[in-house]
Parts: C-alpha cells; structure tokens; sequence
C-alpha cells in the first residue's frame, strides 16, 4: 500500500500484518513494515502506538523524541523506539528509512535490556550488516507478496536485537566476565557432589570473590551459593524420578552433608519433602 500521509512522498509504501495466535504467544512478531521517504517539515507525536519500532536510517536526519529524551538520527543508524511510551517524530530538511513495527511476549524483556546496556536508542549500523539485511528481507517479504513464515520472521527480528544487544560497550567490555561466569557454571555442573566455596570458584575464575559473586548474579541471576543449591535439587529431582535409591544416598550423591539438610533445603524449593515429590512423579515425568 501507498501512504497518502503529508509530508510522505507518493512512492513510499508500508504492507500491516496480523499475527496468528501462536505467534502473539511464543514469537516476536510483525505488525507493519515498509519504506518510507519524507519531505522538509514532516511531524508526527503520538501517545502510543501499541508497539515498538525499529527503522534505519537510509538518508537524512530526524529529531526522535521517547521516554522524555530527544536525540537525532543520522544516515547509517538504527533506532528502536517503545510506542507503548509517547514519541515523535521530526525532521526540518527530510529523511528516509525502512521501518517495522514489532511486538511479542520477550519485546519488552529485550527493549529494557537495551537501554539499560546503551542508555540510548540510536544505534550506528553498518548498511552490510546482518541487522540491516534481516530489516530488508522482513521488507521485502511483504513487498514480495511472499508467504509469510512466522518463526523465520521472528529468528529475524531476535537476530537484530540480538546484534544491538552484543555490540554494547558494557557487554564487550565484559567479555572475559562472561567467559568466567561460564567456565564457573560448568565446573559446577562437575563438582556439585562435594563441597565448593566461593573462594574456590573465583579461584577457578582466576577473578576476585567479590567481583565474580558480582557478575554471576548477573549473568545467571542468582548467588553462587543459590546456583550451587539449585544444581543440587535439580540432578536429586533427576534421581527421585529415575531411581529407586534411597533419599538419604541422594543426598550424600547430590552434595548434601546429611539427610535432614538435604530435606530441608528440597522442601523450601519444590515446596513438598523428597519423599512425597518421589510418589507424586511415580505416573508424571514433569519437574
């Protein structure tokens, strides 16, 4: 379709889309894509527009407004904007961009780690990157009268944001974090059996205590000592289900210095003792 909107020229076009119900449950999704070029003077606010937008930068510049904060966009940027917040758009001299409107159930789990990583939403972007690529080929899918594949389109989508999300300062700077926390992780998944100090992990992680318990929780979301615990409960829900042995030798097997902290800690997580979580599993293989 053509927009007749002022201050968009007469070539410009945009294609809507609505998502099928498995789609608005499990995928980020598209709304509406298309290529627009605005003359000198165009302007538009909104309250909310139910979304949110990435477009590149193709030519031009644009004053963007979002969560109170105004900042212009130059060729060779992309921008992800939140429409569920008030925003605007304005250019004195023109500009032209691929856009699309986005949603789904991680949309906003993504946006906020976004701004908290850039503290910005404008982006620089090369035009031969795959974040551009993947912005075109949802473009021209629509363009093409393509058949839609909706997984295909999302894997698109979480690419981009994906690719905004790794090239953040604070993320690359944090590399060789990340690789601690990582290499913590699995020599906890090898040695939850015996006993494990947090000295010994930042030892393995050859960092600080203080700075390694700082960066596993943000990079697991839990404590060493919670991630250790959680470890341990899960391989003896494993053995519970698996086995006949008795809760006292999974206890000793999954790290546990006695029975009865063993049960104590298995009760606080799953909420019931080893031995009725054991016979609520005999017909059900959930966890």
């Amino acid at each position: 379709m053509h927009s007749s909107e002022r201050h968009v020229t007469p070539d410009s076009d945009y294609y809507v889309y609505e998502p099928s119900t498995l789609a608005r449950d499990v995928y980020l999704y598209p709304l509406s894509s298309g290529h627009f070029r605005y003359t000198g003077g165009y302007r538009n606010a909104r309250r909310s527009f139910d979304s949110f937008e990435l477009f590149y930068i193709e030519e031009g510049s644009v004053e963007l407004r979002n969560h109170s904060r105004t900042l212009t966009a130059t060729a060779g940027q992309l921008v992800l904007l939140d429409c569920y917040s008030p925003h605007s758009y304005y250019s004195k001299d023109g500009w032209a961009c691929y856009w699309l409107h986005f949603d789904g159930q991680v949309a906003r789990a993504f946006y906020r780690r976004i701004m908290e990583a850039y503290d910005s939403f404008l982006f620089d972007l090369d035009q031969y990157s795959p974040a551009f690529l993947h912005l075109m080929n949802i473009y021209e899918c629509f363009r093409l009268s393509r058949p839609i594949d909706e997984a295909g389109i999302s894997s698109q989508i979480t690419s981009i944001l994906n690719s905004i999300l790794r090239r953040a300062p604070q993320i690359t700077k944090d590399i060789p974090a990340t690789e601690a926390v990582a290499s913590a992780v699995a020599y906890i998944g090898e040695r939850f059996r015996y006993p494990i100090s947090l000295h010994e992990l930042a030892e393995h992680a050859a960092i600080s205590p203080f700075y390694f318990t700082r960066v596993f929780r943000q990079e697991t979301g839990y404590t060493p000592h919670q991630y250790i615990v959680n470890t341990r409960i899960a391989n003896a829900k494993f053995l519970l289900r698996t086995t006949e042995d008795s809760v006292k030798d999974i206890a000793i097997r999954t790290g546990w210095n006695s029975e009865s902290t063993f049960c104590t800690a298995f009760r606080k997580s799953a909420g019931v003792t080893p031995t009725v979580y054991r016979q609520s599993r005999l017909y059900s293989d959930d966890s």
